[in-house]
């Protein structure tokens, strides 16, 4: 080999392995390949390296794909499990409404079904319940997503499919339900009752839409002829299972006092006991209980953990049940498939001293990208927790993944942490502005850069170093009393009802009280308190107006205004710079001070700020968070 040629294979060497660093460990043997090759010309190196590395990634890209088909499958009949239909709901949420496109979802539960498994047995309603998957198949439309629930209860994701398509869809599954023939020669038929509703009118969310369409239901469940109808009454109206409300109102009423308990607790045990609580109040149960994997590990690696009992409901079971807890079967689902696992009837067995437990739903409670550990209800009634219970319980189990994390964030400051926010804070120059880094949470460099633009905003309105100093941790902490507001509600992007609005108002004064038990982060309690004044008088909670508000709030308040403006959202792409400068310019002198506006606008206009934005979005000027 020529010298020149030696040098082409030492570079495609070098290319290779370059590429190789940002490559799966499966796939950096195919350097080897390489050397093995150094006889061939330099071309010929780089095509068969290049192909081993594309049948790798290929073959490494179909076994996820592969994997993330089947943790959302229902083993049973094949089509997909709680996992895929939230997955998929929330999409159809999103997608209508950024195109205000309606959707439907259709509750479907068999009638009769529990009569084949007693006088047939379980094999027999197995085999039934593959049958009326298969129909179920055949009867929906290419796009509609349809998936078992649990038990005999099936959801469908009806797409653009609005009132009128919603009805006769769920006509045209209920017949064919009931042509399926079972039994030795045929004579057995099941029936099926459906409810539905639909997106927007007026579910406004996907919580209320499952909770219209499961009242829908169970109207349809109460007629002899299992019609399929929408929701007649309104849902306060309906009888309720157990002691779960089933109106939005008593659900939102329920989440967000959980959410204040929470934000008061200081410690894990004290959350978990707490949720546990709440768990025993909202559903009917014989027992309930909180496990955490330790150390936190992703869903995988959990499943094999022995979860340890952090809390236990107040029913007098013995504290030895913690051991019979943590073994739980369905526990073990629930961690397995990071979402909610139910268990009815044969698949229980006794609980504690003998109960005879019915049912069992298990939640896995999220903790950032790990798994904290699993929430466990078990009821004496069969089929107590449906597709409601395991809504509800998995909003419970996601606020306190919410409050783990913000307690754990705030001890830990508490103890190493606010020195080095000092110090990023302390540098008049804004030399050391933080820089987002890839990868990381948009949330997280959110809040870095309204720290940032805040800090210049407070230099530029000549504040004195202290004051800065607080008006940038504020910044960085000034939505932590939303830990004490249901997730949902912060999700919504639409006209808040004022019972919803008045929750979501008390997040400053809980965030207030949050940080005035933090000696380093007192100072900036007020100007969390006050971020959400206006200077037209009508904010909160206070109404003041003018310079009654803190400087520090006024000027936060505007520099929150623009980085939630210049950043997307679920329902909206980010605001170009300028239309928001527009915004801005259009709410001073009522939402925001108009001098901190004009300094923002300089700032904005010397290039000293900085913007992510490259859409078009429609939302009028407000803080992220409310």
């Amino acid at each position: 080999m020529t010298a020149a040629g030696v040098v082409c294979v030492l570079a495609v060497m070098a290319l290779v392995a370059i590429a190789l660093l940002d490559a799966p460990t499966a796939v950096r043997g195919a350097g080897a390949a390489v050397a093995a090759a150094a006889g061939l010309g330099a071309g010929a190196v780089l095509a068969r390296v290049l192909s081993g590395l594309r049948d790798e990634h290929a073959a490494l890209a179909l076994r996820e794909a592969d994997a993330l088909r089947m943790a959302e499958l229902d083993e049973l009949t094949g089509l997909g499990n709680y996992r895929m239909f939230s997955r998929q709901l929330a999409a159809e949420v999103a997608r209508s409404r950024r195109y205000d496109d309606p959707f439907s979802l259709v509750l479907m539960d068999l009638d009769g079904f529990k009569a084949i498994n007693d006088e047939l047995g379980h094999l027999a309603g197995d085999d039934a319940l593959r049958h009326v998957a298969a129909a179920l198949r055949e009867t929906l439309r290419e796009e509609d997503v349809c998936c078992r629930q649990g038990g005999d209860e099936f959801a469908v994701v009806a797409v653009r499919a609005g009132e009128e398509e919603a009805a006769e869809l769920s006509e045209r599954l209920t017949r064919a339900i009931e042509q399926i023939p079972f039994g030795v020669n045929g004579e057995r038929r099941l029936g099926a009752s459906a409810g539905w509703a639909t997106f927007g009118r007026p579910a406004r969310s996907a919580d209320e839409l499952i909770l219209r369409a499961d009242s829908a239901l169970r109207e349809a469940k109460r007629a002899t002829d299992g019609t399929a109808v929408d929701q007649p009454r309104a849902a306060g109206s309906r009888r309720q299972a157990g002691r779960l409300g089933r109106s939005e109102t008593a659900r939102l009423a329920l989440l967000s006092g959980l959410a204040r308990a929470l934000a008061g607790a200081r410690d894990e045990r004290t959350l978990a006991e707490t949720t546990v609580a709440f768990l025993t109040g909202a559903f009917d149960t014989v027992g309930s209980a909180a496990l955490s994997v330790w150390p936190h590990a992703d869903a995988t690696a959990a499943a094999g953990l022995e979860p340890r009992l952090v809390a236990l409901g107040s029913g007098g079971e013995p504290p030895q049940a913690g051991a019979a807890l943590a073994g739980r079967a369905t526990v073990r689902r629930a961690l397995a498939a990071a979402g909610p696992a139910v268990v009815d009837d044969d698949g229980c067995a006794a609980w504690i001293d003998g109960t005879a437990v019915r049912s069992e739903l298990a939640v896995a409670v999220p903790d950032g990208a790990t798994t904290w550990g699993c929430l466990l209800i078990a009821c004496d009634r069969p089929r107590a927790y449906g597709i409601v219970e395991r809504a509800l319980a998995e909003a419970i189990a996601q606020q306190l993944g919410r409050a783990l994390a913000c307690r754990r964030l705030l001890d830990k400051l508490s103890v190493s942490g606010f020195g080095e926010l000092y110090r990023l804070a302390a540098d008049a120059d804004g030399a050391t502005r933080h820089a987002p880094a890839a990868g990381e949470p948009l949330e997280e460099a959110e809040q870095w850069r309204l720290a940032d633009l805040a800090w210049q905003a407070g230099r530029a309105l000549a504040l004195d170093d202290e004051e800065r100093r607080s008006l940038y941790l504020a910044a960085l902490f000034h939505n932590v009393g939303t830990v004490g507001v249901p997730a949902a509600l912060l999700a919504h992007p639409g006209e808040l009802h004022d019972e919803e609005r008045a929750i979501l108002r008390e997040h400053p004064l809980i965030g207030e009280r949050m940080l005035r038990a933090l000696p380093l982060l007192r100072d900036a309690a007020p100007i969390v308190r006050h971020e959400h004044e206006r200077w037209d008088g009508a904010g909160y909670p206070d109404g003041l107006a003018g310079d009654e508000i803190p400087l520090e709030a006024r000027i936060l308040l505007a520099c929150d205004v623009f980085v939630s403006m210049t950043s997307p959202r679920p329902w909206r792409p980010a605001r170009s710079l300028d239309a928001a400068r527009a915004e801005l310019r259009r709410v001073a002198g009522a939402q925001l001070d108009p001098d901190v506006v004009d300094t923002l606008l300089e700032l904005l206009d010397d290039g000293e700020a900085f913007d992510d934005g490259d859409g078009d979005g429609e939302r009028s000027a407000q803080p992220a968070g409310v």
